[in-house]
């Protein structure tokens, strides 16, 4: 997927520009905070209980040093039409980090046992890579609101290893999301963002990303943007793997029109 979308942004970057098309190139940064990341190698059910003995519940974020990590998404964007009201993207965000900790009690994984009080490695992996098309419903002059569908890869990984004992659950699949984005420019220049994708089921499946800031055109060709941005995902299978993971963050990010 990661070689599709390498692909595609190739293709944006070679498509004709007409007058009514525009690409542009979406960088973001800033410091990410894990607030919450519980994982177990058993199923966790909407009530809140393991189905099954495999797996003990336990945190990358309690257990672990869960210190403050770095944050960088990509995205390409290609906006068609006589007035751009289309939007096509490829974006890559990525989650994943090394760590290390102890935990209070002994944890089972994967049927394997890891005792209490034992230096643990944690590494955890949930990256996203997204298809979207969106449709600006409303373009006004001070105001934007555009609707759309997202395809997302899930690639998600995370694994204790602790002496010669290792263990790793993996799982990777398509997800689809709705796309929304709303922008509010009274003086031109500065003005309101929110823009992000979400999906939720129920309390075992489901995952909502957004960013709620500010964007300040500096240029025709430059837009700033700031915010805070947060990240929510729980994803279970049933008698396989759970994981419940909340991250935020202060952002800072450009976008470059060509």
């Amino acid at each position: 997927m990661k070689a599709i979308l390498w692909v595609l942004g190739f293709g944006l970057f070679s498509l004709p520009q007409p007058v009514f098309s525009q690409v542009s190139v979406d960088i973001e940064t800033g410091l990410v905070r894990v607030q919450r990341n519980d994982a177990s190698s058993s199923w966790k059910n909407s009530l809140g209980t393991l189905n099954g003995q495999e797996g003990t519940l336990f945190s990358y974020a309690r257990d672990f040093n869960n210190s403050i990590k770095p944050l960088l998404r990509f995205r390409l964007s290609y906006a068609f039409g006589k007035t751009k009201r289309h939007f096509l993207s490829a974006l890559a965000a990525p989650v994943q980090y090394t760590t290390t900790g102890t935990f209070s009690g002994p944890v089972i994984f994967n049927s394997t046992l890891f005792e209490a009080n034992q230096l643990t490695t944690g590494f955890y992996k949930f990256n996203g890579y997204r298809l979207t098309y969106r449709y600006l419903v409303v373009q006004r002059t001070h105001c934007a609101l555009g609707l759309g569908l997202t395809l997302n890869l899930r690639d998600a990984e995370f694994s204790l290893q602790q002496g010669a004992h290792y263990e790793r659950n993996y799982n990777r699949g398509l997800v689809p999301l709705l796309n929304t984005y709303f922008t509010y420019t009274p003086k031109n220049r500065l003005g309101i963002l929110i823009d992000g994708d979400v999906f939720y089921v129920d309390k075992t499946g489901g995952a909502i990303d957004y960013l709620i800031g500010l964007n300040y055109l500096v240029t025709s060709k430059l837009t700033l943007k700031t915010g805070y941005r947060f990240f929510s995902g729980v994803g279970s299978e049933a008698g396989n793997v759970y994981n419940k993971l909340f991250v935020h963050s202060w952002v800072l990010g450009g976008v470059f029109k060509f």
